[in-house]
């Protein structure tokens, strides 16, 4: 669901939501977070800074988003998404939501 004060390609509700992600499409249809809201940390927006998920990671997270398969392979892509841009999204805010891998 997107709402109209947060434009964005994918909003997705993530542990229990108490995590809203907003994701959209670099030029090259590529997806890159916008910004994610965390209970308790406030919003965190990433705009250019943050890295695009590859072409690959793209299709399969864009394939399973809009089939509505939020299966573990969603959670997967997520984690690895997430544990590559720590250094742009709050680190303490993914480890206290179980966002990173370890």
């Amino acid at each position: 669901m997107k709402a109209a004060d947060r434009p964005c390609k994918f909003c997705l509700g993530l542990q229990d939501d108490s995590v809203f992600a907003d994701f959209d499409l670099d030029e090259n249809g590529c997806v890159m977070l916008l910004r994610i809201s965390f209970d308790g940390f406030g919003c965190c927006r990433t705009a250019g800074e943050i890295r695009s998920m590859n072409r690959e990671r793209s299709k399969q997270f864009i394939h399973l988003v809009e089939n509505n398969d939020l299966s573990g392979s969603l959670a997967v892509i997520l984690l690895e998404y997430f544990t590559d841009n720590s250094d742009v999204i709050w680190r303490d805010a993914l480890e206290q939501n179980s966002l990173l891998i370890r």
